[in-house]
């Protein structure tokens, strides 16, 4: 029997075989993307939502949101060691409170974000109660009534809620590595009776990776110092200090996240898998939202991300002392670019100014006292100095497109700066040299067309082209960690 002869086998030439492992691979990739958007379903579902009702606002899609952040003091986690030094039990702590509270605008379409603290001593009246007392005493009432509270005090909208511990906060850093945060001087915790409270203790300077330990002791720091021309130099701005601190770490760490690819899902999903039970959301969060969110912010730029401070004066109610009452008229330029009634760029006040101060003139401290000085204004101030070389004329150096910032420092000047734009900063907003023809900060900013000091020339401009009007000093700003 003969056998019948077979057909011959196609032999499929390199463009289809190419095309071919192509398509699987393709495949692949969208299963295994799948599974990762599944699995960080599956870890947001073991993270514990908030019933908020209906307290929270509502937004439409690419609409501007405003996020909540709130870290809660409680010790729970605390079982004894270095934990109950510094954080104490929850017998000391008298309960849950608000440690921090932080209210995040995030712009979509503008790719913008803004953040402005609310300071945890500051007099609110309490929804729901009528008392007048502290901010922070409200959230024992719960995040219902926190976030009542702010509406009600404030007028702004909350369309998202995010509640961490010190646990959790912790361990969020712990998990993506440490956050890079440059100190330009040694830095410690300590108290009228030279206790360390916060367990704030860094002897390392220039860029350093903090721990979750450092890191919160650093953003919980109460009585900061800072060792400064051969003494240690207390924060005298008290909690306008500890909130700038604050948020010049999340806006750190928010950068450092996306640069990590925390946009991946399974890369998030395993980070909140860390703090799953640490951690807490409103029920309306979904981690769609929030992976697209992310995307959109892929490369946050410095500018993009401005910082606030809410204008308030020391004052006493009853028997409380160094409580904080919100000065109402001041705050309202603030608190609109909350309420969407401006953005974060039309406003320009001291607060919403990132500086670097520099010692140009070569007197002992003078870059320690002006820093002390433009904290105590308001101003975020972020480190200080040697410029490396001696200026004559102190001179006012500006990122691309902040010009009003410059011009808002140099009105806190009793005499004229020369105006310089540098393309080439992205840390700061501006930085402030100080020249031999350096007088000090004004506590209240001249008004604007208003003339300089009593025979000070009128300021100028840096030549054209970008040209130096001054020698440039060798390390001139803050080094991007």
């Amino acid at each position: 029997m003969v056998e019948a002869a077979r057909e011959p086998r196609l032999r499929r030439s390199w463009p289809q075989r190419f095309l071919i492992t192509f398509n699987c691979i393709l495949i692949a990739t969208c299963v295994l993307g799948a599974s990762a958007v599944g699995y960080s379903y599956y870890r947001f579902g073991n993270i514990p939502r908030l019933q908020l009702g209906d307290i929270l606002a509502d937004e439409a899609p690419g609409d501007p949101q405003n996020f909540l952040l709130v870290g809660s003091d409680t010790r729970a986690f605390v079982e004894g060691g270095d934990d109950a030094e510094y954080f104490g039990d929850e017998g000391d702590s008298g309960g849950q409170r608000a440690d921090t509270m932080i209210l995040v605008r995030v712009d979509p379409r503008a790719q913008t974000a803004a953040m402005v603290s609310f300071p945890r001593d500051l007099i609110v009246t309490v929804a729901g109660t009528g008392q007048r007392t502290r901010l922070n005493e409200a959230f024992q009432g719960g995040p219902p009534r926190l976030i009542e509270t702010i509406q009600l005090n404030f007028n702004i909208p909350v369309h998202h809620y995010v509640q961490v511990d010190f646990e959790g906060f912790q361990g969020l850093v712990d998990a993506v590595g440490g956050i890079d945060l440059y100190l330009p001087a040694p830095v410690r915790d300590r108290d009228a009776n030279g206790n360390n409270v916060s367990g704030l203790d860094i002897n390392q300077t220039g860029c350093v990776t903090l721990d979750g330990f450092q890191a919160l002791s650093y953003v919980r720091s109460r009585h900061y110092e800072e060792f400064v021309d051969g003494r240690w130099r207390p924060d005298p701005t008290a909690d306008v200090g500890r909130v700038q601190r604050q948020q010049k770490f999340i806006r750190q760490a928010v950068s450092e996240a996306l640069a990590k690819g925390l946009t991946n899902p399974k890369k998030l999903a395993d980070l909140i898998g860390v703090t799953e039970n640490n951690l807490s959301f409103d029920e309306e969060l979904d981690p769609r939202d929030i992976l697209a969110l992310g995307r959109r912010f892929q490369t946050l730029e410095p500018g993009a991300f401005q910082q606030f401070t809410l204008p308030t004066r020391m004052g006493r109610l009853g028997a409380r002392e160094g409580v904080l009452f919100l000065d109402e008229e001041r705050a309202d330029e603030v608190l609109d670019v909350f309420r969407g009634v401006v953005t974060s760029e039309e406003v320009v006040q001291p607060s919403a100014v990132t500086v670097r101060v520099l010692n140009g003139s070569g007197r002992t401290g003078e870059a320690a006292d002006a820093r002390e000085a433009l904290s105590a204004v308001g101003f975020n101030v972020s480190g200080s100095d040697d410029a490396g070389t001696t200026f004559a004329a102190t001179t006012i150096r500006y990122a691309s497109g902040e010009r009003g910032k410059a011009e808002l420092l140099a009105q806190h000047l009793p005499t004229p700066a020369t105006l310089q734009e540098d393309a080439k900063l992205e840390s700061v907003d501006v930085v402030l040299i100080t020249g031999s023809d350096f007088t000090g900060i004004l506590p209240t900013p001249r008004p604007v067309g208003a003339p300089p000091a009593a025979g000070a020339p009128p300021a100028v401009e840096a030549p054209p082209g970008g040209a130096p009007a001054a020698p440039q000093p060798e390390d001139p700003v803050e080094p991007r960690c």
